[in-house]
């Protein structure tokens, strides 16, 4: 009997043991890569196969690209890659496709769709690391490798881990779609290669030279040597553009400007590559071909791209142009004429000059202006009166603008039109500007005058007696119930919430300036 009362001690306190024993509990990581499993295995279990050990996701090719072309797996290079990324239910959380983002009611005027130009290499990156590891590593699809390049369509189902990790979020400036994709949630990702070089720098410069060859011409008289230093260049554009006194004591005229005056591209400083001026533009005269680059990485062949003049939506870019063409002429009239130039004043005799610009990318988009008419047509809001921007003259390479403004303008005269085509050398460079919505909030809080007055009645009343309030604390025109009491600061707090979107101005972004000024 002890014996047996000693095993069912024994046996109680094993069970009571194993009930103790705590299951091992699974990483939010692990529940994450278990329910994507999930869901690839009931959707899409074709997909099993490719998955990728290195990040943990599944790929689905959608066009393998122009195979004849090199594919970028381990190569340093920038890229031209498009997205889409959604959640699982299929809810948009962003996109660079302006016909998406009008379906889901996000399109921005401000927004400039296009793919995103970024770095990626062995040793860096600054692509979303599913979609560089997809774009950069050879992939397992089935029994055989693939490798993405030039036309390549991707679809990527991506765990937290390579996109969002736990934090979540959605894009900026117009690229988000409707939705917020969640913390440890996975993404669809759509991608797109477009195309990828390896220098940046030559690349843009040739799309400079090209723009200005097939709307103008470009001067080859002065080619530019390699850049000086800034005092040097600050000497040239000093020689260039002021008149010097003969030994007679007589202006001598200086006739520069007039073979400026050809309709060409030039260099105001010829020492500065790639930095045009075309000092023949007008409004009233000239339009650009901005579809005049051709075929570019920019431009897969299946696309209807902005090679077809859908930068605003359903708008064309031809229709803009016209518009907008007209709007200056009648602002700002034709500008002077190849007559009328000598006889005009530099921009020299001025202490400050006013401007007036329009900035473009080379495609014709219009990522910023001061013109109220111009953003009226563009963007279909005004905003803040434009003003026109001062420029200081006496030393230009002060002021606080892109060097391509700093060494143009000063070369311009009074009441001329101009067009300013640059690299980014001389604009935004390799940093480029970030696309951002920005909300300014502004209230005021403000006291009805006769309340005012009656308080400080009441707080005289308090201190000095009811002398006063016969005729303040009877309800003098019914403000009484509401403004009793000193300490009591009737107000009415009314607030304005202005959002303004920055465009994105990728890394290498050439760019074009249709700029006037004042007389």
């Amino acid at each position: 009997m002890k014996n047996i009362t000693k095993y069912l001690i024994i046996v109680a306190g094993i069970v009571l043991g194993f009930a103790c024993v705590k299951e091992p509990t699974m990483s939010a990581t692990e529940i994450e890569q278990r329910s994507l499993k999930a869901w690839i295995e009931k959707y899409h279990p074709e997909l099993l196969e490719n998955y990728q050990e290195e990040g943990g996701y599944y790929v689905e090719i959608l066009d393998r690209g122009v195979q004849d072309s090199l594919p970028i797996t381990g190569k340093d290079a920038w890229l031209w890659v498009d997205f889409t990324a959604r959640d699982l239910q299929g809810n948009v959380c962003e996109t660079r496709s302006w016909e998406l983002a009008l379906q889901q009611n996000t399109y921005n005027n401000h927004t400039h769709y296009t793919p995103v130009f970024r770095f990626s290499g062995k040793d860096s990156h600054t692509l979303l690391e599913g979609s560089y590891l997809a774009i950069f590593n050879k992939l397992k699809i089935g029994d055989e490798e693939f490798e993405a390049r030039y036309g390549t369509r991707l679809r990527l189902y991506l765990p937290s881990t390579v996109t969002s990790s736990n934090t979540g979020g959605t894009a900026d400036g117009g690229y988000e779609g409707q939705y917020e994709l969640d913390g440890d949630k996975p993404a669809i990702v759509d991608m797109m290669v477009y195309g990828h070089i390896t220098n940046p720098v030559a690349y843009e410069g040739n799309r400079v030279d090209s723009f200005a060859n097939i709307n103008g011409g470009l001067c080859t008289e002065h080619k530019a040597e390699p850049k000086e230093d800034a005092e040097s260049a600050e000497k040239s554009m000093r020689r260039r553009i002021t008149r010097a006194d003969s030994e007679e004591g007589e202006e001598e005229v200086d006739t520069r400007p007039l073979e400026f005056f050809d309709g060409r591209w030039h260099q105001p400083i010829d020492t500065l590559a790639q930095l045009y001026v075309n000092y023949a533009y007008s409004p009233a005269r000239n339009t650009f071909d901005y579809n005049a680059i051709g075929v570019d990485t920019l431009m897969y062949p299946s696309e209807n791209g902005y090679d077809k003049g859908k930068i605003y939506g359903s708008t064309t870019l031809a229709d803009i142009d016209r518009r907008i063409n007209e709007a200056l002429v009648e602002r700002f009239g034709e500008g002077i004429t190849y007559d009328e130039v000598l006889e005009a004043d530099s921009l020299k005799t001025k202490a400050t000059a006013k401007v007036w610009y329009i900035g473009r990318f080379l495609d014709g988009y219009v990522f910023d202006t001061n013109i109220d008419e111009v953003r009226e047509i563009v963007f279909g809001d005004v905003g803040e009166a434009g003003e026109a921007l001062s420029f200081e003259t006496k030393k230009p390479l002060d002021n606080d603008y892109i060097l391509a403004w700093n060494y143009s303008l000063p070369t311009l005269r009074l009441g001329q039109w101009a067009t300013i085509l640059t690299v980014s050398t001389y604009a935004y460079g390799i940093s480029g500007q970030v696309g951002a919505h920005t909300s300014t909030t502004t209230g005021d809080t403000s006291a009805i005058d006769y309340a005012n007055y009656y308080n400080y009645m009441s707080y005289m009343n308090s201190m000095y007696g009811y002398g006063y309030g016969s005729m303040y604390n009877s309800g003098y025109y019914g403000y009484n119930p509401y403004y009793y009491g000193y300490n009591y600061v009737p107000s009415n707090t009314n607030t304005t919430t202005i959002t303004t979107t920055a465009t994105e101005i990728p890394s290498y972004s050439p760019m074009i300036f249709q700029v006037f000024v004042e007389k």
